[in-house]
Formats: C-alpha cells, structure tokens, sequence
C-alpha cells in the first residue's frame, strides 16, 4: 500500500470535512450546504465508506486530498505534506509513487513516437498518411501535433514497447493494453491516432479514428493514473497562448476540428471529445479566458447534456456563446474548404440565450398557440438558471416580446421555476401525465439511474442477485455496470455475505468508477435500508422502465404503421398493427 491510500485508510473524510461544515446524516451518507459554492438546499454529499465527496449543483468532486486543495487553495504537494502529518505517515515513498506516473509518461511517448515514425516514413503507414491528406491535412500539421498509425495488428505497440523495456503490466496500466489470456493485446489497432497532450507537453493518451470498414469508428484512451478524459481538452497545449491573445476559447468536439483550424490559422480552438461540457474543462479554460464560444455541428438547444453544461458554465461566471455553422458543416470541413467562412461564424457567435431564442424560432410556428406554449416550455426552465440578475432580466424581457405576452407573465413563471425542486428520482417514479416537467426520455434516463442507484445500496442483511436482463438499461454504462454488478452479488451470494462498494469496485473499469460514486452518493431515503421497503421499490422501478420499454416500442410502431399506410402497403398494415395490438395488452398487464 502506498502512502497516499495509507493516509486515506487513517484519516476519515467526514472528521475532515466537520471541521469546515455542520455535516447531516443522510441513510449512509452525510449531506451539507456546498462549501463551494452559495446554496440553499444541500446538495454536498459524502461517503464515509468510499472516502469521497460529491457536489450536485456545481459537480465538485474528489477525496481527503481534493477537499483540502478546493477549501485551503492549496497544491497537492502541501495537501499530501498536511493529511500525512496529521496522519503520522512518514512520506517515505513519495518518490516512487511520482516514479510510476514518470513511467507512464515516459511509456507513451515511446509509443507516440512509434506511432508517428509509421504514420509519416514506413510504408504500413501509407493509406492512413492519405487519409488525413484527403481530409486537407499537411504533413507539417501530422507533424506538430504527432499523428501517428498504428498498425491492424494485435501486439505490433505491445512488442515495440516489450522491447524498450516496459512490461506488461505498465502496457495495461497506461491503457494502450487490453488483458488477455496470453498478456495483453493492443486496443489501438487499423487506426490513424492522436496523441492526447496536456498543458506540460506530457502525453497523457491517445485517441484513435479507424481508416478501414468497422466499429467502432473513434476509440479513447481508458482513465488511467494520468488522463482523466473530464479533465482533460484537445489542443489546449498548441492553443493556450491564442485564447489568451483573443481572450476567447472555440470549443468543438473532435480533434480534426482542431487540427484544420489551426492549419488554417484559427489557433484559439479546442476540442472537448463530446458535447457534454464538465467542471474540470471549464476550470482549465478559465485559466486563460472568461470567454467561451461552443462550435458544434448540432443544435444544442435540443441536447440535455449540452444544456447541463452550459448551465455549469454559466454558474462558474463564463460568457458563452455558440458559433452557428452552416447546416450540414462541421467546423473541421469549413476548416479546409472555407476558412474565412469560420472566422466570420465566430466572428458572429451568439450569446448563448439569444441562440436559444432563434434555435425555437426556428423550430417552431410562432403564430400557434400551441407552439407558444412549448416554446414556453422549453426555455421557462432555462432561463431560470440564468446566474446574473441583470441578464436573467434581459432575456425574460425578450422571450415575453417572442411569445407577445407581458413580461410579468414570463417572470412569475420564472421565478416559480426557479423555486421548484429540481426533478429527482421520486418525481419520475410518481409522473404519469405527459404535461408534468419532465419529458419522456429525462424521465427514462432518471429512472434508469435511480434502478442502478438502489442496486449499490442493498441493505446490508440481504443476500439479493437481480434477475431482470441488462437490456432492461437503454445507456450502455448502465448495461456493462449492471453485467459486472450482477457477477459480483452472484459470487459472494454463495457465502452469504453482504454487498461491499469498495470490494465491488476492485472489478469496475476506471472509466465507469466516477459513475458508481457518483450514484453511491446520491440521497437514498432511509427506509429504504430496511430489506421489504427496499425490495418493493425495486420491483416498482423495474416495473415502470419495462413500462417505458413497451411505451417506446409503441411510438415507433405507430410512426411505422402511418408510414405503410401512407404509401398503401395494406399488408404490411395489418402485421404492424397486430404487433401494436399485443404490445398494447401487455402494457395493459405490467
């Protein structure tokens, strides 16, 4: 055991936290006012149990060690120097846990150099060179930001690295491994790759786009001891110095948006790998700016994840805007076909709240009441979150002159929004009507996490394996979680013991482990530690998702049976219309 899990193991994160703020017991947690951000309903969860924090509202997160850092501002050396002293651990070997990361460091540059050395001067790296060349890249842009290749072979990077003297065990370790029978393989295989750098010019990781037929198309590299994918953006080590000199960050998805850009001299452009936006990224991009324009080839306004962080964003005193690209375009294709044309889209970027207000000016018809309403609807509960007094007041102004009604109107429902518990887990379980707050698909997704949720919280003098199928899950996480959960209460249901968090996570990827503790620490209500009222809330969740199954299956069935009759396929008709009457009596049943 290393020093740092030695002081974890000695000091307790709720005695640590207490001496910053009154702690309340909450089932086997403890919950308070966020001591990092204002709030009036506490949303600050600890586990005593896994040693670790979690704040709903403004999605800090950590341990013993990050507690003191976000409360004292200090660095982790001086974090680790106090707990250690407190713990009465001699920081005898420091030295070789900062090795063990050295070696990681050290074992992907081997192997970005390897990757690029095939990509640009050996001939397994031809088609892979063209590839990125039709795309419009130069050799001089594989070059500055390292592309590489690696070869469609099973253990070409493990042999290569074997060779430089790193074992197996640092191959897994550093991600660029997968455990086999026979040692590991090489997870990056028929790719074209791009090296993952952070600000210290260290190869944290590698991301790979395959160039021949199959799936997955983009493979990331596994969280691993030194890249944490919420914590990390593409670029920012070649764009730091440009959002700095035009005090505005362009954020867009993948790494060809950034490459093109900066090809074509639009140098203060970043990629986030993927549209949900997190705490960690937005603490990196303002240490360079206060400014932020999103670039992404979708309309945000329809995306939940997007919205969540732009609503983040906002409450950490961003000014965030959304660059409009031309339908049908990504920022990577503009790039190379029409550069000014980019500039001039950024140029133009819009502040977030009026982006919003066009994208349903667009969508909807503004002379039916009906699409009114939904209008209402959609941005009542946004603009509630608007941070600034001043700007919340701005936009209820200008989306009461979209919808033509008084703004006292708007503002009341605002308002009421903004003092409306915000949806949670027993809400979605209760709703029934379809004019309730939460829509279809948040309601899907809330109940699915809370099904995963109880599941981590078993009481603790009950033997249970569940028996219901994965497929029971529409999110992949939740399906691969639930897999591994399953195998685990099957193994220990045999002895007769009791579920344990920590031992169950020893066989979770580091990918998914954010996730259990993230649900480890949501407010289960209390009665739910008693083995009944647990079990019955279970079936009662399960329930309603097979419910949401069939309701699902139904929808697209009646779309399937307007489509063949619009264009006359009678017979096709009568099979659709059978399959939507057996669908109905089950529903019926469950």
């Amino acid at each position: 055991m290393d020093d740092i899990e030695l002081i974890k193991q000695k000091i307790n994160i709720v005695d640590l936290a207490q001496e910053y703020l009154p702690l309340k017991k909450s089932g086997i947690n403890f919950k308070a006012n966020c001591p990092f951000h204002n709030e009036k309903t506490p949303s600050f969860f600890i586990s005593p149990e896994r040693g670790i924090f979690r704040c709903f509202g403004c999605g800090k997160s950590g341990d013993i060690f990050t507690f003191l850092m976000e409360k004292e501002g200090w660095e982790f050396k001086e974090a680790l120097e106090v707990l250690a002293k407190r713990a009465g651990v001699i920081l005898k070997k420091t030295a070789h846990k900062k090795d063990t990361k050295d070696k990681l460091y050290e074992l992907n540059l081997k192997a970005q150099e390897f990757f690029h050395y095939l990509l640009l001067k050996h001939s397994l790296g031809k088609n892979a060179a063209e590839y990125l060349k039709k795309r419009g890249l130069t050799d001089e842009s594989m070059t500055q930001f390292q592309l590489g290749y690696a070869p469609n072979s099973w253990d070409s990077l493990t042999k290569f690295l074997g060779k430089k003297g790193f074992s197996v065990a640092e191959i897994i370790e550093s991600g660029l491994g997968v455990v086999s029978q026979n040692g590991c393989y090489d997870r990056f295989r028929g790719r074209v790759i791009f090296p993952l750098i952070d600000t210290r010019d260290r190869t944290v990781g590698f991301a790979g786009r395959i160039i021949y037929q199959g799936e997955p198309k983009y493979i990331n590299n596994p969280q691993t001891p030194i890249f944490d994918k919420s914590n990390f953006l593409f670029g920012l080590n070649k764009a730091k110095s440009a959002i700095k000199s035009a005090d505005m960050a362009v954020l867009v998805e993948g790494e060809m948006d950034v490459i093109l850009s900066h090809q074509a001299g639009i140098k203060n452009m970043v990629a986030s790998k993927g549209t949900a936006l997190t705490g960690g990224q937005l603490d990196l991009i303002k240490k360079y700016t206060s400014n932020l324009s999103l670039g992404f080839d979708m309309d945000l306004a329809g995306d939940s994840a997007s919205r969540r962080g732009i609503e983040l964003a906002d409450k950490m005193g961003l000014n965030i805007k959304v660059v409009e690209l031309p339908s049908g375009k990504d920022a990577a294709e503009l790039a190379s076909q029409d550069a000014p044309a980019l500039e001039q889209a950024i140029t133009q970027a819009l502040p977030v709240y009026d982006y919003y207000l066009n994208s349903v000016s667009k969508r909807f018809n503004l002379t039916d009441p009906s699409s009114l309403k939904k209008i209402g609807e959609e941005l009542v509960p946004i603009w509630s979150k608007i941070n600034d007094d001043i700007v919340r007041e701005h936009y209820i102004q200008k989306l009461a002159a979209l919808l033509r009604v008084d703004e006292v109107l708007i503002r009341n429902r605002v308002e009421k929004e903004k003092s409306a518990p915000v949806p949670n887990f027993q809400q979605a379980l209760k709703q029934t009507k379809k004019d309730d707050r939460l829509s279809t698909l948040s309601r899907r997704s809330l109940l699915e996490e809370y099904l995963m949720s109880l599941l981590l919280h078993i009481p603790a003098d009950l033997v249970f394996v569940p028996q219901f199928p994965e497929t029971l899950f529409l999110e992949e996480k939740w399906r691969e979680l639930y897999v591994l959960l399953v195998l685990y209460l099957d193994s220990i249901s045999f002895k007769g013991r009791a579920f344990d968090i920590n031992e169950f996570l020893k066989g979770v990827p580091r990918e998914l482990v954010e996730e259990v503790d993230r649900l480890y620490l949501v407010e289960i209500d209390e009665r739910f530690q008693n083995s009944r009222h647990w079990q019955e809330e279970l079936e009662v969740v399960v329930s309603q998702l097979k419910k949401e199954l069939v309701k699902a299956s139904l929808e697209r069935l009646s779309l399937e049976i307007k489509n063949a009759e619009s264009f006359g396929k009678i017979e096709l008709v009568g099979t659709l219309t059978k399959r939507f009457r057996d669908l109905s009596v089950k529903l019926k049943n469950l």
